[in-house]
């Protein structure tokens, strides 16, 4: 099924469509908005909300504007800049065409526009937070810290076996763990997510502050994937999470 014939899908008029689509039009209210138009059931967010989340520059903003939250600075010039940066595309998800920036003469190298984002790298503990509706009710089911060997955490070190290891919980004071997972539920809250969502952040190792990554409305539900980690440290089998993400929506 190709994007251009989608409207193929909604003649069946299925009961529910499960939005297993990553990237450009399944995480960014793309095909939620046709379901929407045709009336029949999605899962994950909706339009709006996915199209939000999807998008790292205004989500910021957005939750800077909405509960002060601290995330990487963002850089418009190249004047007063202290490497390495990161960059990564503005819409995109799994890790994909994230670079480490060492130096100018790097810098100089990318073809630089609004869909780039180059921002301050932040050094400390990488988390994760799934977050899932569950009857009505917002549970965070863990924090997992990631570590890799790579520069980060990549597309083949995220879906490459042994490429990472997860720490599960994570290696934070109980206090952080504690505040990590309410400020995951106040986020998916504010945000008006729907189902599952899994949210990154960084224990930035000098101030011991938490800084916020991204949202990831729709997060890998493969055998190597953090949110059914999550799940089964819950004691919630791959199946009951399914059926959690489909009876929420």
């Amino acid at each position: 099924l190709r994007k251009n014939n989608l409207h193929d899908l909604f003649k069946y008029k299925p009961d529910l469509i499960f939005n297993a689509l990553h990237g450009e039009f399944g995480e960014d209210g793309g095909i939620s908005c046709l379901a929407n138009k045709f009336k029949i059931p999605i899962t994950h967010s909706t339009d709006v909300s996915s199209a939000l989340c999807f998008n790292k520059r205004l989500l910021k903003k957005f939750l800077k504007n909405e509960l002060n939250l601290l995330s990487p600075r963002e850089f418009h010039e190249i004047k007063k800049i202290n490497y390495p940066l990161i960059a990564k595309p503005n819409a995109d998800g799994s890790s994909k065409g994230i670079r480490i920036i060492n130096n100018y003469k790097e810098l100089r190298k990318l073809k630089i526009d609004e869909n780039i984002l180059i921002e301050e790298k932040i050094d400390g503990r990488e988390l994760t937070v799934t977050v899932i509706e569950d009857k009505k009710k917002i549970k965070a089911l863990g924090i997992t810290e990631i570590t890799f060997n790579s520069s980060h955490y990549d597309f083949k070190a995220k879906y490459t076996h042994g490429k990472s290891k997860h720490y599960l919980p994570a290696r934070i004071s109980k206090k952080n763990y504690k505040y990590l997972l309410h400020l995951s539920k106040t986020i998916f809250k504010k945000c008006m997510c729907r189902s599952i969502a899994r949210l990154d952040f960084i224990l930035d190792s000098k101030s011991n502050s938490f800084y916020f990554l991204e949202l990831n409305t729709h997060p890998g539900l493969t055998s190597i994937s953090l949110a059914p980690e999550q799940a089964s440290y819950n004691k919630i089998s791959y199946l009951s999470l399914i059926e959690k993400i489909i009876s929420s929506s």
